[in-house]
């Protein structure tokens, strides 16, 4: 017997409560399933109970910003192969991020939904 495949997780991970409601509500209507986070050290906990498929992190947020929490993403032997998209309406301080894509805000839904099928189907091709 088969069983479904349950729908790809994404963590989001944003200070502002609106873009998360926003984005969870858009992802959520595609079909994924949508962990939240309101900075990266909420993100390390939430990754550390339920390992996501893909993370998408605002840069500017207070407590952990996304720069550093993209570090600690790829140091992490658990989370390091799983992709993360770092997105910013700002300048960013640091270069040399390990971030597998990055967008300026504001970037089109469809556009970040295609780069997220895209970096989804990597993880599956073996």
């Amino acid at each position: 017997m088969n069983l479904p495949v349950p729908a790809p997780l994404l963590l989001l991970v944003d200070d502002e409560y609106d873009v998360l409601t926003a984005y969870s509500m858009l992802f959520e209507y595609r079909g994924y399933r949508v962990l939240t986070a309101a900075n990266g050290a909420e993100a390390l906990r939430v990754a550390a109970t339920e390992a996501p498929d893909l993370v998408l992190s605002d840069y500017m947020m207070p407590v952990m910003d996304g720069g550093r929490l993209c570090h600690a993403w790829r140091a992490d032997a658990a989370l390091r192969h799983i992709p993360f998209i770092l997105c910013s309406a700002g300048l960013m301080k640091e270069a040399g991020l390990p971030y597998d894509s990055y967008f300026h805000k504001p970037v089109a839904f469809d556009v970040l939904m295609a780069e997220i099928e895209r970096l989804l189907a990597l993880r599956r091709t073996p």
